[in-house]
């Protein structure tokens, strides 16, 4: 995400110490990091707050109004994957406090909205999933309600949600083709059903060597695109 590109985009005129700011934002999100994996939870907040309000000065909007509408889903998808992670681990710290419930519960809003999607959404659905598992939370409605809202987007197609997004024409195509096509027969039936067991494991392994992927999804997208042609459905271009 280039400083020009998005001063041509939104316009905005930026002093030196928020261009400044902005070019070392990922030392400042490292040493939240670092803090977090040492369980130092307040100093971890305190970086990764900074992290965040940083890309809100950036963007000339307050930080609760950080959206993935000023990102490239494609260039900026790592950025993304780190400020879905940004504010999921704030809204496990701010739920250790009684007192900032509210301010746990926007983060987790917000780790939906950078997670809804996007091509990580199922890691970040089974994060979100084991974490529920743990009862680590004191507010379990809070997170549950958080792992419905990934879980309800991500569910079936698995691995073309990884390769692609949610949203995306080749993943819609592929639940298309499930739900009108695959679940009218017994046999589809039973390789829905495999495939939902299989799948989730064949995406850890994706997302753990992503290299795969340059061999898998030329594959899948030239099976996608026999079933549209087949189908008189166009992708876009």
């Amino acid at each position: 995400m280039s400083t020009k590109d998005n001063e041509k985009s939104y316009n905005v005129v930026r002093s030196e110490p928020v261009v400044k700011a902005y070019a070392e934002r990922l030392k400042v999100l490292k040493k939240a990091q670092e803090f977090a994996a040492m369980e130092e939870i307040p100093k971890a907040v305190q970086f990764y707050s900074q992290y965040l309000n940083i890309l809100a000065q950036y963007f000339d909007v307050p930080e609760s109004s950080l959206s993935p509408a000023f990102f490239n889903r494609e260039n900026d998808l790592a950025e993304m994957l780190l400020i879905s992670h940004v504010y999921w681990d704030l809204g496990k710290a701010y739920d250790r406090s009684p007192n900032l419930t509210l301010e746990s519960i926007r983060c987790l809003k917000q780790f939906v909205a950078f997670t809804i999607g996007f091509k990580y959404q199922y890691a970040n659905s089974q994060m979100v999933k084991k974490f529920v598992r743990q009862k680590l939370a004191h507010n379990p409605k809070a997170f549950k309600d958080t792992y419905e809202k990934i879980r309800i987007e991500a569910k079936g197609c698995y691995i073309a949600t990884l390769c692609y997004g949610s949203l995306d024409p080749r993943t819609i195509a592929l639940r298309d083709y499930r739900d009108t096509v695959l679940s009218r027969y017994n046999l589809g039936k039973v390789f829905i059903h495999i495939y939902q067991v299989i799948s989730p494991i064949f995406v850890r392994v994706l997302i753990t060597f992503p290299f795969l992927n340059r061999f898998f999804e030329p594959l899948l997208s030239r099976s996608i695109g026999l079933y549209m042609k087949i189908s008189r459905i166009s992708l876009p271009q």
